[in-house]
């Protein structure tokens, strides 16, 4: 078994407000060296008390902060003068000087030439800002240990805020508490859901789970890589994760508020299930809901069809539940991995099946053709917890077609486990082909850091529905090819990543609801649109820039890199997902357990 090794460690015309009054509405969360990893999460923002004038060209840098052994990287408007300096916040006193690279430009973004100001040896902790001659000074940033701390819990908080059939209280919820929504103990079974043994007047229980995105549907092949996702979280730092408090209704029973957090959606997803072992695709009403909160979206709720793919991914992710749950409770373990078992019975004789949605349906489709990702992946999970052999010859017997993980791809999820949990149990030339196939797709991963002087591996075809989510995926990649390696190279695409996300980059946003100075204030999220506060929900993702325009709303640029509208209207830029916060929640709670 593996384990990742331990480490010390605006626009120019970007907004439709003055800078402003955008600052007087944003959040910054100071880090300090002090903060207690078992410190509960505070929703309460701190405001930060430097004056930044308005200017037409502006410092891009990570909003957040920079930890004190990473690297630290600003993007800077091409100016006459090739230096800069870092001033501390209080005094203002110079305390590092620099000098600008040479002007390049993105061919994906519309901001002309560009220059980085590259300060990463810098490492005195505190409280700074960029400045450049002739440019309004860079928002503050923080440099110290334990920058991503409040958004980390913040991000792993969200799942709470949008879990389904429970009433978040003030003790829990702060200002963002609201009535129970969506109980789903009666949800009408839909004709495309039917056997001879269950027909359409049938009513089944399928409670908790959380909402998919920004509506209020729950979708099985979204939950799959999503729980995935913050499972494997824990797996690879459990350490970390005791000392984790995000303050929902379990913390303090003595399990890790994030297991605690996946059981609310495993639950859910446990009662998808039908009779014969195949899973019921998705369970939403008939039409979006309007623009209200959940308990005032009263239409009758359906479990809608089965597939292949969806019954593949609650087998792979049951699978993988069962092991990681089975010191805390063995005997729901058991019967989580005799339902996958149960599920992966099913996909082996129904191997083709496809999602179609029906005509009287307008929820999320998760529409997929191919499922030799899917079953790579179940077979990895059931093969981890089980050692059968049979899913042993699926996994050697398969032609692997590794890539980028997302939700309709799905295959480097069962070569990552099996790469941490397959050592002794897997022949080793079957070990040694999959770390070269993860060593191969992180080294062109990296590759592409190279094209862009924002240093991240965005290329076009990643400026899709989720762009931040294609990146923090791929650093989730690099993060388990460092713990294979070692290589600092991986190390340093994930903080640039991570800086990308919170303001280095092209839009001059930190895409994370409540985290930076200039963040989306209204996301395409319904209960932060319609409940009555202006600040949204905190520790959310936006789905972030590309230029598909599905909404037909008005954007400021046609460049995939600049796409991005601050907007209820921009569904296809501004909404949220699990899927997309499940990553962040990975990335930023790996980086803060190997600082510890």
């Amino acid at each position: 078994m593996y384990q990742l090794p331990q480490f010390g460690a605006f626009l120019s015309q970007r907004h439709y407000l003055p800078l402003f009054l955008t600052y007087l509405m944003s959040f910054f969360i100071i880090g300090c060296s002090g903060d207690n990893s078992k410190q509960k999460f505070d929703e309460t923002p701190v405001e930060n008390t430097v004056d930044v004038k308005d200017s037409e060209a502006n410092i891009s840098v990570n909003q957040v902060g920079y930890l004190t052994d990473g690297n630290k990287r600003a993007i800077v408007p091409a100016v006459s003068t090739g230096k800069f300096v870092i001033k501390r916040v209080d005094d203002h006193s110079v305390r590092f000087e620099g000098t600008l690279s040479e002007p390049v430009s993105w061919a994906l973004s519309d901001d002309g030439f560009v220059t980085y100001a590259d300060f990463s040896d810098f490492t005195e902790q505190g409280e700074f800002y960029l400045e450049v001659p002739g440019l309004s000074p860079s928002w503050p940033f923080t440099v110290g240990e334990h920058v991503y701390h409040e958004p980390h819990r913040a991000a792993l908080k969200s799942f709470y805020f949008n879990r389904a059939g429970i009433a978040l209280t003030e003790k829990y919820a702060g200002r963002w508490q609201r009535p129970a929504g969506h109980p789903d103990s009666q949800v009408s079974v839909h004709a495309s859901a039917t056997t001879p043994a269950l027909d359409a007047l049938a009513v089944l229980s399928s409670e908790k789970g959380w909402y998919d995105a920004g509506d209020y549907g729950k979708y099985i092949v979204n939950s799959g890589i999503a729980t995935y996702t913050l499972l494997a979280a824990y797996e690879h730092f459990p350490t970390y994760y005791q000392t984790v408090n995000v303050n929902i209704p379990e913390s303090g029973n003595g399990t890790a508020d994030l297991l605690d957090e996946i059981r609310w959606n495993l639950d859910w997803m446990a009662s998808m299930q039908r009779h014969d072992g195949a899973v019921f695709h998705k369970l939403t009403t008939l039409a979006w809901a309007g623009i209200e909160m959940p308990h005032e979206d009263r239409a009758e709720r359906y479990v809608i069809g089965v597939s292949t793919a969806a019954t593949l991914d609650f087998a792979a992710t049951l699978a993988m539940a069962s092991r990681v749950y089975s010191h805390l409770e063995p005997e729901q373990a058991r019967q989580w991995l005799q339902q996958a078992q149960n599920a992966w019975q099913w996909a082996v004789q129904n191997p083709s099946v496809q999602y179609t949605q029906p005509e009287d349906v307008q929820s999320g489709e998760y529409g997929d053709e191919q499922f030799a990702d899917e079953f790579f992946w179940a077979a990895a999970e059931l093969f981890i917890a089980t050692e059968d052999d049979g899913y042993l010859n699926y996994i050697t017997n398969s032609d692997l077609s590794i890539g980028v993980p997302g939700w309709a791809n799905v295959e480097t999820l069962g070569l990552i486990s099996l790469l941490h949990r397959g050592a002794g149990k897997l022949p080793a030339p079957v070990m040694t082909k999959l770390q070269d196939e993860l060593i191969s797709l992180a080294d062109d991963i990296s590759e592409q850091m190279k094209s862009t002087p924002y240093n991240v591996p965005m290329q076009n075809a990643d400026f899709v529905w989720g762009s931040n989510s294609v990146l923090l995926n791929k650093a989730f990649v690099l993060l388990n090819a460092y713990g294979l390696t070692g290589s600092a190279k991986y190390k340093q695409g994930v903080y640039d990543s991570i800086s990308y996300v919170f303001g280095m980059n092209p839009t001059g946003y930190s895409f994370v609801t409540g985290y930076g100075h200039l963040t989306p204030m209204a996301p395409h999220h319904r209960i932060s649109a319609s409940d009555g506060i202006e600040a949204p929900v905190p520790g959310m993702l936006v789905g972030g820039p590309h230029a598909g325009w599905q909404d037909n709303c008005q954007y400021p640029s046609s460049k995939p890199a600049n796409s991005y509208l601050d907007d209820w209207c921009s569904f296809s830029t501004n909404e949220i997902a699990i899927n997309w916060n499940a990553p962040l929640v990975y990335v930023l709670g790996a980086v803060n357990a190997m600082s510890q």
